[in-house]
């Protein structure tokens, strides 16, 4: 407010509330599945989460893993998708399973009084799937045209882009499989899959909401007993080292396309590394949030690209520090090589400011605290430290960290980690911008 103004300046923002204590079951059932329960009870609704490490070496695994998380809740009596959703609508809920890389999900809510009849539904889908030849083939033309869709997204084809760029023919660059490889997957593969890789020893089940932790765990364990084995599930195989880092952006001709969509990556640190926190603030000072350095750089003042962020990516065993952007073609270039300058920058002669550290932690804990304000938000905060076998207060510790890491840390992680030369970039777009090295 200017210093003539007769109206009253506001106050300084309030320090946020502590988060009340969460009231939390974490425990190993005798079959090796891993279950924990937190009571959010903001809503009559549970939230599930069930988290399978689900890796392969082989383009024809990624294929068949595909076909199985298509096929997976068609039900075990034969019944196929329609009676399950109408099923789990009945008691108001639902169940979506999606596969990758690095494991097999499953995503669901209901309403409290319906978690025993999901439990349910999802314990016959675990166990007594029948794959009959008329299910497996629709869900199959289901599959196909996903991907045909999938292959006309500039964005999903510029990431892929950049994972084979880094990474050469590792599992983590089949985020989709090819057509004529889910063509040729028959009903042997799929079903030996189901058998040997969808187990629960090394597996997660998170479930969130309107429950008593304690009675929930106990009717997990009774209602998923059947789903047993003796086989642990398999994790995808560590990343190694990204290729091409320093060199040019990889041109991608993309035709039809009428913007480009550039994206870079990095390797980074792991959420267990003593370093992790002070990144994660560097990286929010960089591209992490719209206050950040790369978006008023290229949005605000340059006007070079539409939107732009920056995000550590968790991997098996490593993880990713990835950029972002989509722009006109007119300006790609330019906004590839502005990335850069503020990536010399922030490492360089221009490292964070106290303001700057400041905004982005008051930033990163205050999304913490409100994505984990929602049942849903919980779930999926909870869900990956689990499933990657790090205790469930693991947000709790991490936040902890953020408020009490020094400045001086930040810079140095900055230093470290945001060094332009460690980024391999590729740039998506029409022919004429994108000629190919």
């Amino acid at each position: 407010m200017n210093p003539g103004s007769t109206g009253a300046m506001l106050p300084p923002l309030a320090p946020p509330r502590p988060a009340p204590p969460l009231e939390v079951v974490d425990t190993v059932l005798p079959t090796g599945l891993r279950v924990v329960a937190a009571r959010r009870a903001t809503a009559p609704v549970v939230q599930l989460r069930l988290g399978v490490p689900f890796g392969g070496s082989t383009a024809r695994h990624t294929a068949a893993a595909e076909l199985l998380a298509c096929t997976l809740l068609t039900g075990g009596a034969g019944g196929g998708r329609t009676a399950v959703d109408d099923e789990l609508a009945a008691v108001g809920g639902s169940l979506k399973a999606v596969v990758g890389p690095e494991e097999l999900r499953i995503t669901g809510q209901v309403l409290t009084e319906g978690l025993p009849r999901l439990l349910a539904v999802l314990a016959d889908c675990l166990t007594g799937a029948g794959y009959e030849p008329a299910t497996l083939e629709a869900e199959r033309e289901r599959l196909l045209h996903r991907i045909r869709l999938t292959e006309s997204m500039p964005a999903r084809t510029a990431r892929a882009a950049l994972l084979r760029r880094c990474f050469g023919d590792h599992p983590a660059t089949r985020e989709t499989p090819t057509t004529d490889r889910v063509a040729a997957v028959d009903r042997d593969e799929v079903a030996e899959l189901y058998r040997t890789r969808l187990v629960p020893r090394g597996s997660a089940l998170i479930l969130v909401g309107d429950v008593h932790p304690t009675r929930v765990v106990e009717e997990s364990a009774i209602t998923l007993g059947g789903w047993s084995a003796r086989l642990r599930a398999v994790g995808m195989a560590p990343l190694p080292a990204p290729a091409h880092q320093g060199e040019p952006a990889q041109a991608v001709p993309a035709a039809g396309s009428r913007q480009c969509e550039a994206r870079l990556a990095a390797p980074s640190l792991v959420r267990t590394d003593p370093g992790y926190p002070a990144l994660v603030l560097a990286d929010q000072v960089f591209g992490g949030y719209f206050s950040s350095r790369l978006v008023q750089r290229l949005r605000e003042r340059e006007g070079r690209i539409y939107t732009g962020q920056s995000v550590i990516e968790q991997r098996t065993g490593s993880a990713l520090g990835t950029v972002q952007f989509a722009s006109a073609p007119r300006h790609a270039t330019a906004a590839v090589d502005g990335t850069l300058a503020e990536l010399a920058a922030i490492s360089g002669d221009r490292p964070p400011t106290a303001e700057e550290i400041a905004a982005a932690r008051g930033y990163a804990l205050g999304i913490q605290a409100l994505v984990r304000s929602t049942q849903k938000g919980l779930a999926d905060s909870l869900y990956g430290p689990v499933l990657a076998g790090l205790p469930a207060d693991w947000a709790d510790r991490i936040a902890d960290r953020l408020r009490a890491v020094p400045d001086d840390e930040v810079r140095a992680a900055a230093v470290a980690h945001l060094r332009p030369e460690a980024y391999t970039a590729v740039l998506l777009g029409p022919p004429a911008q994108a000629d190919t090295d």
